[in-house]
């Protein structure tokens, strides 16, 4: 009896163990299959987004390329126009907003090869880039500068960085009559690049999610949240650190420390 009951005993638990088994295995295959599922979602909401994206970015180019040519012609006839500085405000925030969902686009396809940069003229150029900004809302860019300093860097990806700083400097600063400074400096073998303003500043829970895609600490403002993050993606690839000092109705600083194996001095002439 013993060795019946001893066998009727093995072959159930024989039973339950594969039934176990047998069950397990379908829970597994159903939360493969449900992941799988997922993923194939997402692939194809990815590849629809990427579409749109590349669709968006070559209906913005056209109009605007054809407002930026007749504000040129505008600008001739009517020059100090103020309504032509403030339609050309417009176009220059629109480019920058363009300019950043193209750099994100096309990312991965594009390959931004680094070259020696004069940093002081290639921000005196961008700087005259967002004049009609500066001129509607009567600010002023004051520039102290190290002179003869070059970076290595992809002009794309250092006009991103500039661009992006310069924008959202004229757009916090809401009183007229403001002054944006940037400096240039070189102390301690290492060269840093500075953006001070008179703006709104930022709080603390500004500040931490500051570099986060998409976030806008202003919703009013213009925008749509992915400069500071492709800043941020820029300056991390090329070790670049970023430094932000900021109180809330005060204005920010953000300084960048660029490595000195990425820097280089020309002898300036007298």
């Amino acid at each position: 009896m013993d060795d019946i009951w001893l066998a009727g005993y093995l072959a159930l638990s024989i039973v339950m163990i594969i039934g176990m088994y047998a069950y397990g295995k379908r829970r597994l295959f159903d939360e493969i299959s449900s992941k799988q599922s997922a993923i194939d979602e997402l692939t194809t909401l990815q590849k629809q987004q990427n579409f749109f994206i590349q669709k968006m970015i070559h209906e913005m180019n056209t109009p605007l390329s054809a407002i930026e040519l007749n504000l040129s012609v505008l600008s001739k006839e009517c020059p100090n126009s103020r309504n032509v500085d403030m339609i050309k405000g417009s176009a220059r925030i629109l480019a920058t907003i363009y300019d950043d969902i193209a750099f994100v686009a096309r990312k991965e396809k594009m390959c931004h090869l680094p070259q020696w940069i004069d940093l002081g003229e290639f921000i005196a150029d961008r700087i005259l880039y967002f004049d009609a900004m500066t001129v509607v809302k009567e600010m002023l860019v004051e520039i102290d500068i190290d002179e003869g300093y070059h970076v290595h860097m992809s002009p794309t990806e250092l006009q991103r960085v500039v661009d992006n700083n310069l924008s959202n400097a004229i757009k916090y600063t809401l009183q007229k009559g403001q002054v944006i400074s940037i400096f240039i400096s070189y102390q301690d073998e290492a060269l840093y690049l500075t953006f001070k303003d008179n703006g709104i500043g930022m709080t603390d829970d500004d500040l931490q999610k500051l570099f986060e895609a998409y976030y806008r600490g202003h919703s009013d403002q213009h925008g749509l949240g992915l400069g500071m993050s492709i800043v941020k993606d820029i300056c991390d690839d090329y070790n670049i650190s970023i430094n932000v000092k900021s109180v809330r109705g005060e204005g920010s600083s953000f300084i960048y420390h660029f490595p000195k194996e990425m820097v280089r001095q020309t002898l300036v002439k007298q």
